[in-house]
């Protein structure tokens, strides 16, 4: 499936995902799904420890996720280890018009 992006709850619109573009010539809603947490770099730890794949890049971070069951997985990690984590579209539906 690929990587997912992970953002601080409190970050503004965009601003975790670091120098990602939009599409060219795409004329719809804009959405990313990725990981809300409460704290990044706590939620990088955690799942390090259980042997997930993750990555920074451009300031961004990121979790490989190869099947739509592992996203349950890292919602339940997070959540076991006290964090709070949901998955949302984390660019908010910005639209480019």
């Amino acid at each position: 499936m690929g990587y997912y992006p992970i953002v601080n709850r409190n970050q503004k619109q965009m601003e975790g995902l670091h120098h990602q573009e939009f599409p060219k010539a795409y004329m719809e809603d804009f959405s990313v799904l990725g990981f809300r947490v409460n704290d990044c770099e706590q939620a990088l730890g955690i799942l390090r420890k259980a042997s997930f794949d993750v990555k920074q890049s451009h300031g961004g971070r990121h979790v490989k996720i190869e099947n739509a069951a592992r996203i349950k997985d890292v919602v339940q990690l997070l959540h076991a280890n006290g964090m709070n984590c949901e998955v949302t579209d984390v660019a908010q539906g910005m639209y480019q018009g």
